[in-house]
């Protein structure tokens, strides 16, 4: 498994936000991956006695229509509810699908739920692409643009399903030196979320057109800092 931790410590506080218990939808493979990368990671490296830090990624598998509704009967039932009344709830979800993203982004916003949106626009394949490129507004950050440098980088001739689903592609991308290229991605997210700051665009009513951004940095940043912390 790839290091978080090399070298010096890159946070800024003497102690990080602490991540805290996480219950986390994820709309696909993918996500479910990436996410239990940081899990597995916690559980094989934490040289603390206690910690609350508790991930428990459910992989959905569908749109973002799907991820929310299956978070909202997950948590209409009363065992589930009572387990995890404590824990943030986290949404992963894609910006590509369904067509009507903007009703469904405001649907979550509107939850008694108080989900965190942890979106990518367009694709969760657009953050992943951030560990190794910058993104810009300016540039084409279609989901084929964005395939076709995910093949780049991986070295293959096509990114399929196949791909997607194997957990070895996470580490592939987060190479040896994933703490750097996390940091990287995190950096440029935050740029993005700038721009259309600057711009007046919020995602309660132009996700549409805020491509690329991502919201899932905010957690991973958490996430890292906090192991940097742990178990450094």
């Amino acid at each position: 498994m790839p290091r978080l931790i090399n070298g010096e410590r890159k946070i800024q506080k003497s102690r990080p936000e602490n991540a805290g218990k996480l219950l986390i939808f994820c709309e696909g493979n993918t996500e479910f991956n990436y996410l239990m990368y940081f899990k597995v990671y916690l559980e094989n490296n934490l040289h603390v006695q206690y910690s609350d830090i508790v991930i428990e990624p459910i992989n959905a598998k569908g749109d973002a229509r799907r991820v929310y509704d299956y978070a909202e009967e997950f948590l209409a039932n009363d065992v589930n509810a009572s387990k995890y009344f404590y824990y943030e709830k986290h949404l992963v979800f894609d910006c590509d699908a369904p067509a009507n993203i903007q009703e469904v982004v405001n649907l979550i916003l509107e939850s008694d739920n108080e989900y965190i949106l942890d979106y990518s626009n367009l694709m969760f394949e657009t953050w992943l692409v951030m560990h190794f490129q910058d993104l810009s507004p300016e540039g084409d950050n279609s989901n084929r643009t964005i395939i076709r440098l995910m093949c780049e980088y991986l070295r293959t001739d096509k990114y399929t399903s196949k791909d997607k689903a194997a957990p070895g592609t996470i580490g592939r991308i987060l190479g040896s030196n994933a703490n750097e290229k996390i940091r990287d991605a995190i950096k440029n997210a935050k740029e993005l979320e700038e721009y259309w700051n600057k711009l007046g665009m919020r995602r309660d009513r132009n996700i549409k057109e805020m491509n690329p951004s991502v919201a899932i940095y905010e957690l991973i940043e958490r996430l890292l800092d906090e192991i940097v912390y742990l178990c450094g």
